[in-house]
């Protein structure tokens, strides 16, 4: 019986049936590397949720559960960025576990983000790219973070994701978008799996939001410095990990 990194964070996320969370468990208790390596994870998570104590414990305010169960969107106050980036990074991460647990959310075309839009038409290859970096036969670690700088006009490295499983094979450089250019990081995991990450000059104001559509989890994430959208086919849990990895290391 074998495990892919998938289903170890939907088995953390409590997203797996009752059947194949039971040959998990077994599984686990038979291989002791693999039993780490679960535990380094749950630990992360876990430091994660801490941030704000037990706030993710907390019962949901009661406006909020009526807006979910009328199909809305609850009201999340956005949040402007001033403290350093780390600090950033973990409370943004938290509120995306904390939401990512209990609510999937959905938006029509119709007046969304034209930077998820942007982000989505990339990643399907729908754009026109102007130039494509594969960095799995050139461009070492200082000459991607170049190639990112110098197209998007501001000092960002690519982030490295190899403890979640994804290594970066290209880079795709679009213009003619606002603000001048935009990049598309694709990384790919375990069987061909795809995780993105696209970035350009901010679209609005500074939000951490995370949607869903058709089976693709997507994270919008930006502040006054630089707008962000991941996609991935995974968990709400997994997306929570890989994009606050993701915007944390593109200035750290």
């Amino acid at each position: 019986m074998t495990i892919s990194e998938h289903e170890l964070h939907a088995y953390l996320d409590g997203e797996l049936d009752e059947d194949r969370y039971a040959e998990i468990e077994k599984l686990l208790a038979a291989d002791s590397a693999l039993a780490a390596r679960v535990a380094d994870f749950r630990s992360d998570k876990n430091r994660l949720g801490q941030v704000f104590g037990a706030g993710d414990m907390r019962p949901l305010p009661a406006e909020w559960l009526k807006r979910i169960a009328a199909g809305k969107e609850p009201q999340v106050t956005r949040f402007t960025p001033r403290l350093t980036q780390r600090m950033i990074g973990a409370i943004a991460a938290t509120i995306l576990l904390i939401l990512g647990a209990w609510l999937t959310l959905a938006r029509s075309g119709t007046g969304e983000d034209a930077i998820i839009a942007e982000a989505l038409a990339a990643r399907s290859q729908a754009m026109a790219t102007q130039q494509v970096v594969d960095v799995s036969v050139s461009a070492p670690g200082e000459e991607r973070n170049q190639v990112l700088s110098k197209a998007l006009d501001m000092n960002v490295k690519a982030p490295d994701l190899g403890k979640l499983g994804y290594q970066l094979a290209d880079i795709r450089i679009y213009s003619g978008v606002p603000g001048g250019k935009s990049v598309e990081l694709r990384y790919r995991g375990e069987q061909n799996r795809v995780f993105t990450v696209y970035l350009r000059h901010p679209s609005g104001p500074p939000q951490v939001d995370l949607l869903q559509r058709d089976g693709l989890r997507i994270c919008i994430w930006q502040d006054e410095y630089v707008g962000s959208v991941m996609l991935g086919e995974m968990s709400a849990g997994e997306m929570a990990r890989a994009a606050s990895a993701a915007y944390a290391g593109l200035t750290l």
